[in-house]
């Protein structure tokens, strides 16, 4: 008989056996606690997933949505921004990932829709200030009169639009 008390035995954990009629540890998952690993299991712990990717991609889908939408147009930029670095924090973190936790797809989705969001929204804002410039509509600013604001506006659009009124 033994004596757990005993400090000249040593005890011996992986001993342990099941009783019968009862399931043992299904393959692939740890043992009970205490028993030991045990032929044909695996003890590797589950990778979480890249939590980031999911981000960068519901960002480059708003700023995208953002930069075909007529009146949001010119704000889409903001998200982009924020969603390509977010995308480039997701690249970053899926490397040290393996297997679907890494989420690539989702990170290089985001980093391309943010891009296109962004040169979009940039690219109204040059369309904008190449209409107001040419247009002859910044000039009209300096006016303080709002009826003559009103009338040099209309003239600046009618010219630069080529219509005669």
């Amino acid at each position: 008989m033994t004596n757990p008390n005993d400090p000249q035995q040593k005890p011996d954990f992986g001993a342990y056996e099941y009783p019968s009629g009862t399931p043992g540890p299904k393959p692939g998952q740890p043992p009970a606690y205490g028993s030991g690993p045990v032929s044909g299991s695996t003890w590797a712990m589950a990778e979480t997933p890249n939590r980031v990717a999911p981000w960068a991609l519901g960002l480059g889908i708003l700023a995208l949505v953002m930069a075909v939408s007529l009146f949001l147009t010119a704000f889409a930029f903001i998200p982009g921004i924020i969603g390509l670095i977010l995308a480039i924090i997701a690249i970053v973190r899926g490397r040290s990932l393996s297997g679907p936790s890494r989420r690539t797809g989702m990170s290089v989705t985001g980093l391309v829709m943010s891009i296109i969001a962004i040169v979009l929204s940039v690219g109204f804002w040059v369309l904008m200030g190449l209409l107001v410039s040419e247009s002859g509509i910044s000039d009209c600013a300096t006016l303080t009169d709002p009826a003559a604001q009103q009338q040099c506006l209309e003239d600046a659009l009618n010219e630069w639009s080529g219509g005669t009124n």
